[in-house]
């Protein structure tokens, strides 16, 4: 008898569920509900596996996986010393654990912000700041703060160890529960995410378990919930660096333009390649996730064509397009998060709005290359992550996946200014079926399907 493992991606719209035989290595099924958050969930998680059985024809059980964006995502705000270094680091590390930042704060923080923190209310503050056997009167100072007027939540402590046992003694508040964890940035430029990812991602399980209906839902996974940009970073490196004989492709950039955000996602060291070149900064995390707020195809679609410039918008639309025709397109949009374009027309301006979220995601998402003199040469200075030299972009989300000519909008990608560090001439690749986090799942049971699947199923 065949193992079965259905797999489930619980998303804010629509959760996608899909049967893969895993000793065929074979997809069997695919089914896409709304996911309807305000019902509960069961009902979505039912139905869905009922249309999957009936598609699959099979009786036995099967073993389950669940990854969820838990409503909008898993809700951060956090808190450094500087925001170059330390507040960097944390906003480095939180994305990587499946996290969208609401907003950063360095230094000391005032009364006034944390009353922001309050209306905020998120799902977990990080709080770290100052190297180890540095500075860390600031961050016992924003922790008292915190303590007296923080009206309830979850702190994740990753800063100075020496201040831990301090840490202990300020937060007497009933109302927070603090996590401790190692230093998100040991020593200075030096980033240490993995332990903040490794507690963030439990803080996220323990809050998703509280959505309605998902504790019913859980009890029926092989394995605990993870977050979804989770399971797409294990999907990325698996497929970038293959799994024991398997052989991966080498590094790449996942590019996912969503309603809301575009998200990039690059695995590779992105390091100087060359004897003239020096890294300055903090460090850039081998598998790295950025989230572009601003640069969202629906309920940001007015913020991603300021982000351009209306002037340059419209020059890249056409003369056809006045000021009042894209405010009242974007406001379509903005009003109808599953709005779906279905004229020339209205493909045409969202193809536009997607090349526009590809080219600044990934210009933000790219390290800065630049130059200075001395007496005998040219001395090259690089800060972020060099993607030169990744080969394969793999594009996802709606506008990527039913476009006829996907590949005009990732070539947005690629390199045009020699100091941003975008990957020169790649190949592109597309999520035709929505698998890169479904196969993120599996590979945590089955790495080797999973990555054979990757493999065969992007197009």
């Amino acid at each position: 008898m065949s193992k079965i493992a259905l797999m489930i991606d619980f998303g804010s719209t629509y959760s996608k569920f899909t049967a893969v035989d895993v000793d065929s290595v074979k997809i069997l099924g695919q089914v896409t509900l709304p996911t309807n958050s305000q019902e509960n969930l069961m009902k979505c998680y039912s139905l869905g596996k009922e249309k999957i059985l009936q598609m699959i024809d099979v009786d036995q059980p099967l073993e389950e996986y669940f990854c969820s964006s838990a409503w909008g995502g898993f809700r951060m705000i956090a808190i450094g010393l500087t925001e170059t270094l330390t507040a960097e680091a944390a906003k480095r590390a939180a994305l990587g654990a499946g996290t969208r930042i609401l907003k950063t704060y360095s230094y000391r923080l005032k009364p006034e912000q944390v009353e922001e923190i309050n209306l905020a209310d998120p799902d977990v503050i990080l709080l770290t700041g100052g190297t180890d056997g540095g500075n860390h009167d600031i961050i016992c100072d924003n922790a008292q703060i915190l303590n007296d007027k923080l009206h309830h939540g979850v702190i994740l402590y990753a800063g100075n160890r020496d201040a831990v046992d301090k840490m202990k003694q300020i937060f007497t508040n009933r109302n927070i529960t603090v996590y401790y964890t190692e230093n998100v940035m040991p020593s200075v430029n030096v980033l240490n995410a993995v332990p903040v990812r490794t507690i963030a991602q439990e803080i996220f399980m323990k809050k998703i378990i509280q959505t309605k209906g998902i504790s019913d839902v859980a009890k029926n996974s092989s394995l605990p919930i993870i977050p979804t940009p989770t399971a797409v970073l294990k999907a990325a490196q698996l497929l970038a660096d293959g799994y024991k004989e398997q052989t991966g492709i080498g590094p790449l950039v996942i590019l996912d333009i969503g309603g809301a955000t575009t998200d990039v996602h690059s695995v590779g060291d992105g390091l100087p390649t060359t004897d003239d070149t020096f890294f300055e900064g903090l460090e850039e995390p081998y598998l790295k996730r950025t989230v572009e707020g601003d640069l969202g195809m629906r309920s940001s679609a007015q913020s991603l064509v300021k982000s351009k410039g209306l002037e340059k918008f419209k020059e890249q639309l056409g003369s056809d397009w006045t000021d009042e025709k894209i405010e009242q397109a974007c406001q379509i949009r903005i009003n109808n998060a599953d709005y779906i374009a279905k004229t020339p027309s209205e493909k045409y301006f969202d193809n536009n709005l997607a090349s526009v979220a590809c080219d600044f995601a990934t210009n933000r998402h790219a390290g800065r290359m630049r130059k200075q003199h001395s007496l005998n040469r040219i001395i090259y200075y690089q800060t972020g992550k060099d993607l030169r030299k990744f080969k394969t972009i793999i594009g996802t989300g709606g506008v990527i996946v039913h476009n006829d000519a996907p590949q005009r909008i990732l070539k947005e990608a690629f390199q045009t200014d020699t100091k941003v560090l975008k990957p020169v001439d790649p190949t592109c690749l597309v999520d035709k079926h929505y698998i890169i986090s479904t196969l993120g799942i599996l590979a945590q049971k089955y790495p080797k399907q999973a990555l054979q699947l990757l493999k065969e199923n992007l197009i």
